[in-house]
């Protein structure tokens, strides 16, 4: 009887482990259909985003990929820090003040990982004349350099692409030679 136990439990643990890797794979095939790779190394980075979205990445502005409202846009650069010697958290903090002094209404941050490297995300709204614009920013330091991903729309669209601009994010790779 004990045998046959540990002989369910362990089988049963065998399917746990093998089938989800084998479904998720099957869903990883499907998540980005329709979607179109990107892979630059001047801008060192490489990621996929919607078809429907247009890029306008040049080596004089950086990447810029523009919704199909013609409205929305999706930005990312990297530069070095020119031996200004940072943390992430020092970065973080001059860019919150920066942005605070401007009038930002933050409303939601937190610390993810973006490319294996930690990061910070901040979504806050912005007034511009009449309306409001919502930004979702993602800072990464790597060494001397600072990669910025920035996602901005009007405040009552921005809802509406959030869910692929943080696939794009989660699934960006930053390539180093």
């Amino acid at each position: 009887m004990i045998k046959k136990m540990v002989f369910i439990i362990l089988l049963f643990l065998l399917i746990m482990v093998y089938f989800p890797n084998r479904f998720s794979a099957a869903e990883n095939q499907n998540l980005f259909e329709g979607w179109t790779d990107f892979y630059d190394e001047l801008f060192e980075i490489s990621f996929v985003y919607p078809e429907s979205w247009t890029n306008y990445t040049s080596q004089e502005r950086g990447v810029i990929l523009v919704l199909p409202d013609g409205v929305g846009m999706f930005t990312y650069r990297y530069s070095p820090l020119f031996n200004e010697k940072m943390n992430l958290s020092e970065f973080i903090s001059q860019n919150r003040e920066t942005l605070q002094e401007m009038g930002a209404e933050f409303i939601e941050d937190e610390y993810i990982t973006f490319s294996n490297a930690p990061a910070y995300k901040l979504v806050y709204a912005l007034p511009l004349g009449k309306d409001t614009q919502k930004y979702l920013m993602v800072w990464c330091l790597i060494e001397d350099n600072v990669y910025i991903t920035t996602f901005s729309h009007q405040s009552q669209y921005f809802d509406q692409y959030r869910l692929e601009v943080d696939k794009i994010i989660d699934h960006m790779v930053i390539i180093k030679d």
